[in-house]
């Protein structure tokens, strides 16, 4: 009996070992939403040359989108014990300074540069130099124009990894469904105009908008990812439209503005707004009542899964065409 007894409680013991391993398994939310993510790119491994040197170029660090892209871009290096580099625009809009920035950066020699242009043709040139240079160079995702980059004699990887159409789909499904079979007058705020980004959710949000009986879209205009312009275009939009019911907007610095200006006019019930990226100003906003939802992935996840993209490019390792980053639900 004894020996029963004894053998019970070592398998006891063991069952309450295996399902303490198994608890101590359970991820996050997050957690899982960024291993799914990081299983997309095949090949990785962490590198065995700790003077390797990655070079980050983004599009501002004046957005918070941007500033948690390169807080996961930092993250990344360190855990892979890596250099990475970061440099951006001063805004988001200035062309010149980014391609100033991006040719400083080739000349610096990383071993491999991951960058993402303002628009698809102003780090053209930046393109060819790296490539003379024999500085790897990637886009993770695909921004500049394939065709204008292979004229100017050049050539760049652009595995897709955001699906910005199906952002500005989603989008416009939420207002849709928000108001429900009344529907009613709609609008779009956008980036800036020449911005790949800007005009595929643009377009995403507008084949929603168009295509149902009882939505009726009254503009889409520019709001330069710029909170002023984009209060002013939404308080004209409003004036013109009093009985707008929802505005859809590429990012959540124009959301937070059509926000501001809906409250202004003393509209924000009538009014459905969604952004996009998910910042912390967003989410603070949506807590409070405000801001109605934003469509969003993870920039921090993002970033990291660039530098381990350049890590690869560095080692000359092929890269899949396609790395699906999954969206936190």
């Amino acid at each position: 009996m004894k020996k029963i007894l004894m053998s019970l409680l070592v398998l006891i013991i063991a069952m309450t070992m295996m399902v303490s391993a198994v608890a101590a398994q359970e991820l996050t939310p997050f957690e899982q939403m960024r291993e799914d993510s990081f299983a997309g790119l095949e090949g990785f491994e962490a590198p065995t040359n700790s003077d390797m040197r990655i070079g980050v170029l983004m599009i501002t660090m004046a957005n918070p989108f941007w500033v948690t892209y390169a807080d996961g871009a930092v993250a990344m290096g360190k855990e892979l014990g890596i250099t990475v580099d970061i440099q951006s625009a001063p805004t988001e809009g200035d062309i010149g300074s980014q391609l100033a920035t991006c040719e400083s950066m080739v000349a610096a020699g990383y071993d491999a540069m991951v960058i993402y242009p303002i628009t698809e043709n102003n780090l053209i040139p930046c393109i060819v130099k790296a490539n003379q240079a024999g500085v790897p160079i990637i886009e993770p995702n695909i921004i500049s124009d394939i065709k204008a980059v292979e004229e100017a004699g050049g050539e760049i990887l652009q595995p897709k990894t955001l699906d910005m159409y199906m952002m500005g789909v989603n989008g416009a499904k939420y207002i849709v469904d928000r108001l429900g079979p009344e529907g009613g007058k709609v609008a779009i705020i956008e980036g800036l105009s020449a911005a790949p980004q800007s005009m595929a959710r643009r377009d995403g949000a507008k084949s929603i908008f168009e295509n149902t009986p009882n939505i009726t879209l009254v503009t889409s205009q520019a709001g330069d990812w710029d909170r002023t312009i984009s209060l002013n275009a939404a308080t004209n939009i409003i004036q013109a439209n009093p009985d707008i019911r929802g505005f859809y907007c590429a990012n959540d610095v124009m959301a937070l503005a059509v926000v501001e200006a809906a409250l202004a006019a003393g509209k924000k019930d009538q009014i459905v707004v969604v952004g996009t990226d998910f910042i912390e100003d967003a989410k603070v906003s949506i807590e409070e009542g405000m801001l109605d939802a934003s469509m969003a992935f993870s920039p921090y996840v993002w970033g990291e899964l660039s530098v381990q993209m350049g890590v690869m490019m560095a080692e000359g390792k092929p890269l899949p065409t396609e790395i699906p980053i999954s969206r936190l639900l």
